[in-house]
């Protein structure tokens, strides 16, 4: 599994580079992201276009992801900007239309990879057509706008509803690379749904990309090496888990998101 950090900080991304992160993500999308995700606690990036450079000439053998903003009059000078400042993957967020995921490939062309993040009810309803989109590089499934677009109180409903687990059958079927959702590290005992049991449904249905989370971002850089090594014992052991232990881990982790849903039906 390939895994991906958000960060802009120089000295975080040459340690994680060092403990085995594969990718290191700026986030410059602002349109739109604080009006609709008000009030829900959820991260909003200060990263600028100044930090695709700096963070390109610290890398080594990382490669390095942009999100730029929703599709905007703009998006194409966002496009070119990151890739001449040495992206080498540029996202598209909160998008509707497979005609507006089509131009942004087309855009992007052939100098770097496109990634389309889907987290609207649209282009989920979409998906058959946008994994068939030639020149999309991967997939993701952005579970907190998603969520929102559905009008789920909680994120994980989309994966005790079924939603996920469809949309993933979709993208396994078109035979492309996704993900979805974040992982957490899963050094944290306090969470409502275990970062164990998410990283297992993740293997389970197929993803071959990880997005690490906030508990990640939020861990001191002397402690990724070992954040991040005990991810990777954790990966391998989920891809060899037998059928009986996925089914046990299926069962525990749809009780802990509908404890955790009616938590958040109690507490709105």
């Amino acid at each position: 599994m390939e895994l991906s950090l958000i960060s802009n900080d120089p000295e975080v991304a040459t340690a994680a580079e060092a403990a085995g992160v594969d990718r290191l993500f700026v986030d410059l999308e602002r349109r739109g992201k604080q009006k609709r995700q008000q009030g829900l606690g959820l991260f909003l990036s200060t990263h600028q276009p100044s930090d695709i450079a700096e963070l390109s000439r610290t890398l080594v053998n990382s490669k390095l992801m942009v999100r730029i903003d929703a599709p905007h009059d703009g998006t194409r000078s966002q496009i070119d900007f990151a890739i001449s400042a040495g992206a080498d993957y540029i996202m598209l967020p909160y998008f509707h239309a497979v005609s507006q995921a089509s131009d942004f490939v087309r855009y992007v062309g052939r100098r770097a990879k496109a990634v389309l993040l889907v987290e609207t009810r649209e282009a989920a309803q979409a998906l058959p057509a946008l994994a068939a989109l030639p020149g999309v590089a991967e997939f993701h499934l952005g579970l907190n706008d998603l969520s929102i677009s559905y009008g789920r109180r909680f994120l994980f409903e989309l994966i005790s509803d079924g939603t996920v687990a469809n949309l993933c059958q979709v993208l396994r079927d078109a035979n492309v690379s996704f993900g979805f959702g974040g992982i957490g590290s899963l050094s944290r005992t306090d969470l409502p749904v275990s970062p164990d049991l998410i990283l297992a449904y993740q293997i389970a249905l197929g993803a071959s990309r990880g997005w690490l989370g906030r508990s990640f971002r939020d861990a001191s850089v002397g402690r990724l090496p070992s954040e991040v090594s005990k991810l990777r014992e954790r990966i391998a052991f989920w891809r060899n888990a037998s059928f009986s232990q996925r089914q046990c881990m299926e069962t525990l982790l749809m009780s802990q998101i509908d404890a955790a849903a009616c938590q958040s039906c109690r507490s709105a």
